[in-house]
């Protein structure tokens, strides 16, 4: 008799434990189950691929500096926010021209070289260009204490004959030539007729870069605002181009030069 009411007490005992440890379980489970809903719903999140937007990228280049006006144009490229690329000529780097060279490159402007003298006939008649880029080329070094690579031929690659084409590439010289002639030499003292004759041209940009064509003169340094605000709005962002761009142009179309 003592014998079984022990066991019907034991049993009467074990069923609440076996109720809470039940009940424990349960609740672990459900626990485990809200845990586990946040993380599926963060995985997604993490791996939601970026919304695609369209990144493009204009190149202005200012030929024929340094002139009296190089500094006020990096003072109002610095203003607007944009670096440029400034294509020098060689035999203008003198006096305090030099530190206007100088502040252009520690601001982040590219400085590539367009010939010593910009003389036609001595440059492809007289076949000056390669020693007349290689003269320019210790001058800049001399000045900024890097090697230039990137150069611009006076009026065009097209200019070139094959054998300086192929001395070029030899050397490892990336020459640009542009895509938007801003035609400012027509526009002169008019630089909103400049800033309407990029604007235009801009349309016409949808897969290739704009590289535009000004020179470095009063008319350029009073169009830049307004040259800057028009290429913004056409949906560019400004930068510069320095000799290791993966984006080549010239006209040529040679993909090695």
């Amino acid at each position: 008799m003592k014998k079984k009411i022990i066991v019907i007490s034991s049993i009467l005992l074990l069923i609440p434990c076996l109720v809470v440890g039940a009940s424990f379980f349960l609740k672990s489970a459900d626990v485990a189950k809200v845990d586990k809903k946040p993380s599926k719903q963060e995985t997604p999140r993490q791996q939601a691929p970026k919304q695609a937007s369209e990144h493009k990228i204009a190149y202005l280049t200012i030929d024929d500096g340094p002139t009296k006006h190089m500094s006020a144009i990096v003072a109002a490229l610095k203003k607007e926010n944009v670096k440029a690329t400034f294509f020098l000529v060689g035999n203008n780097i003198t006096g305090n021209r030099k530190q206007a060279v100088k502040e252009a490159a520690q601001a982040g402007h590219s400085i590539g070289m367009h010939s010593m003298t910009h003389d036609a006939k001595k440059l492809y008649n007289n076949g000056q260009f390669i020693p007349e880029m290689e003269q320019e080329s210790t001058l800049l070094n001399s000045l900024l204490g890097k090697q230039i690579k990137l150069i611009r031929a006076p009026y065009g690659s097209t200019y070139l004959n094959n054998a300086q084409i192929q001395n070029a590439k030899k050397k490892k010289y990336r020459l640009l030539d542009w895509n938007i002639d801003s035609e400012d030499w027509r526009h002169k003292g008019k630089p909103q007729e400049i800033v309407a004759s990029v604007k235009e041209q801009l349309d016409k940009f949808h897969k290739v870069s704009p590289v535009i064509l000004v020179h470095e003169t009063e008319d350029t340094l009073n169009a830049i605002p307004s040259l800057i605000k028009a290429i913004r709005e056409k949906g560019f962002e400004l930068m510069p181009y320095f000799e290791d761009n993966d984006f080549h142009l010239n006209f040529r179309k040679d993909p090695d030069l």
